[in-house]
């Protein structure tokens, strides 16, 4: 464990990695830029979860490799036992499919290996600066009557990601929502922005579910740079009232028969991965609604209690 100066309180980030030497070298690039921060050290997922059940923690990173739990199931479990705490996850690549799966997991970001001398402490510095801001503003926030955002964005996985991230630190700030509604919703809205990057504008699946998800990343991967594709944009629209929260997702696409993901209800079902975007989406949402065409799908929740 790495402690540092005791001139004032800072952040703790608990820092999970197998690798004795990325976890030291991590941990150091953090202290040495931040010697106010608290850096707890963890050589496994099972005992970063133990980390976060014994104390408050601001922020984690994490590999994306482990062994026993990995990275992903360690989030996974993040996400459903202590929604709301965030995480950078740390990789030995970074391309399309990394970022893609990065912002499928819900990481608010990710640095590669190669990177983390450069990029590691601006991302922790982004989060905490984040956190800092939204207690900032909740005393005002949480009066707020009516809000509406509309927001539109390029083909672009940073910048669904960013979004995502910001809508987080909004829903957090209103105080009309418990951290499991947040994460539920974000989700929700994550998984409906990525479906109008990879199967609306990019096209990646000529008819839904079509592709295994490694399938559609590459595809989109190719499509990206050409037209039409690179020209399209991505429209989030979201509504506060008393009554209820909508978000509107819209792409430039060709659209689908979205009567194909009609019955895909329940919980996600990880032994059927295929459609488990959509479950996630009806589970967390009151009402789930598309246009005629289907390039379009409107999101509600109600405020009263689910």
């Amino acid at each position: 464990m790495l402690r540092g100066q005791d001139q004032a309180p800072g952040p703790t980030i608990l820092f999970v990695d197998d690798s004795a030497t990325d976890r030291t070298r991590g941990s150091g690039l953090i202290a040495g830029r931040h010697p106010e921060w608290t850096v707890i050290q963890a050589a496994c997922a099972e005992d970063g979860l133990e980390e976060l059940a014994e104390r408050h923690i601001d922020a984690v990173v994490s590999d994306l490799v482990m062994p026993n739990m990995d990275g992903r199931e360690f989030l996974r479990k993040i996400n459903l036992e202590f929604a709301g705490v965030p995480v950078v996850l740390i990789t030995a690549q970074g391309d399309d499919r990394i970022a893609a799966e990065c912002v499928e997991l819900g990481a608010v970001n990710y640095v590669p290996k190669r990177r983390m001398a450069e990029d590691l402490v601006p991302a922790l510095e982004e989060v905490i600066t984040a956190q800092k801001e939204v207690l900032a503003t909740q005393r005002v926030l949480q009066h707020v009557v009516q809000n509406r955002c509309e927001f539109e964005i390029q083909n672009d996985l940073d910048q669904i990601r960013s979004l995502i991230n910001f809508l987080r630190d909004r829903l957090t700030g209103f105080e009309r929502f418990t951290p499991p509604d947040i994460q539920s919703m974000t989700t929700a809205v994550r998984e409906s922005l990525l479906n109008a990057y990879f199967h609306g504008n990019l096209e990646a699946n000529s008819r839904p579910l079509e592709h295994t998800r490694d399938e559609y990343v590459a595809r989109a991967a190719s499509h990206k740079s050409d037209p039409p594709y690179c020209d399209r944009r991505i429209r989030l629209e979201v509504k506060l009232d008393p009554v209820e929260i909508t978000f509107r997702i819209t792409d430039q696409g060709k659209g689908f028969n979205h009567a194909i993901v009609a019955d895909l209800t329940g919980p996600p079902d990880e032994r059927f991965p295929a459609g488990n975007g959509f479950r996630q989406i009806q589970h967390a949402m009151d009402s789930v609604l598309f246009n005629e065409s289907g390039n379009m799908i409107i999101l509600t929740r109600s405020m009263c209690d689910r």
